[in-house]
């Protein structure tokens, strides 16, 4: 998948919508797994078709964060799998999955197959992370309701449980060693694409405060004039152009792996680890400056900005927030032994 392209789409829509875009982009990214380069044809003939339908959406939906130790699930390269509580087990033909998760995207009753990560052993490690996909029709499959939330109303989250569902051995994504780093590609992505939306948030915002300041007049002139104002607006660009430089860098080296590395090592998670905490900083710096500036009136349902201002927060709590990124740049970058 091209990571320049996914961004750019991303951002675009988030321009307008964030929640939409997540909702969209999500349902693909659960099949990234088993998408080129490391591809599962027999997987990818069994859903395409079901992806390029014209007569509805077909929905795809990771199923990642486990009731147990939330995004314990993504810390890859700390836990090793081993604090996964979400399991399969081989039975004949067939795996087993039991296990409960959290905030899936997409599901609330919308999803039609899950990508589930899982293990195959608490205490087998990298060999024993699984990435199996369960139709949502498959009995034994629960999705409780949609959370609600501050913001993000176009797409929905819930929890999901799997209680003895069974599906072939064959949806399984790859296999022992191979679904982990299936895993971290899908990370990589992740942090690109996560990027991309905080972008496009930022461009709806500077769109609106642009028209604010043109047009608002305060001691007599209009509101971008004074000079207090001005520097705002000018560090509001800083936050957007300096965002926007750091993700399609990183998105033009997912889409180099013959220069700089496949999306499956460690120093390319570290790297990519990096943009989404950042990008994410700036958007919330960017969210606050525009509402000091359009006061009430931001705050208001009336100004449109509030609804960017609660859509937002969420981009830098997910994926492991704040804390597993760092603790993956500091493993790469100054060799940490910490998880």
């Amino acid at each position: 998948m091209n990571a320049i392209m996914s961004a750019l789409c991303l951002e675009e829509i988030s321009r307008a919508d964030v929640g939409l875009a997540t909702a969209a982009s999500c349902s693909v990214w659960a099949m990234s797994p088993i998408m080129p380069p490391r591809e599962n044809r027999p997987l990818m003939e069994l859903f395409t078709p079901e992806f390029l339908s014209d007569e509805r959406w077909y929905v795809g939906s990771a199923a990642i964060t486990d009731g147990r130790g939330g995004s314990d699930v993504e810390n890859l390269d700390g836990t090793h799998g081993r604090h996964i509580a979400t399991t399969a087990k081989r039975s004949g033909d067939e795996w087993v999955v039991n296990g409960h998760k959290l905030w899936p995207t997409d599901s609330g009753g919308l999803a039609d197959v899950f990508s589930v990560f899982c293990t195959t052993d608490p205490e087998g490690g990298d060999e024993a992370f699984a990435i199996i996909y369960v139709p949502s029709d498959t009995p034994g499959v629960t999705q409780g309701g949609p959370y609600r939330k501050a913001g993000m109303s176009g797409e929905s989250n819930s929890d999901v449980w799997f209680d003895d569902v069974r599906v072939p051995v064959e949806y399984r994504a790859h296999g022992p060693y191979e679904d982990a780093l299936a895993a971290r590609a899908f990370i990589c992505s992740g942090n690109v694409g996560t990027g991309a939306q905080c972008i496009g948030v930022m461009r709806g915002v500077y769109e609106l405060v642009r028209d604010w300041c043109d047009t608002r007049v305060v001691g007599g002139k209009v509101l971008k004039e004074h000079t207090i104002t001005a520097g705002v607006l000018a560090d509001i660009v800083v936050s957007i152009e300096t965002s926007r430089a750091e993700t399609y860098l990183k998105a033009r080296m997912l889409d180099q792996p013959e220069v700089y590395g496949s999306r499956d090592n460690p120093e390319m998670l570290a790297r990519t680890r990096v943009t989404k905490p950042y990008v994410s900083d700036q958007l919330t710096s960017v969210v606050n400056k525009a509402m000091d500036l359009m006061g009430a009136y931001g705050y208001a349902r009336e100004g449109d900005l509030e609804k960017y201002w609660r859509d937002s927060k969420i981009l830098s709590l997910w994926m492991g927030g704040r804390a597993l990124p760092q603790l993956d740049i500091a493993r790469w970058f100054f060799d940490a032994q910490t998880y």
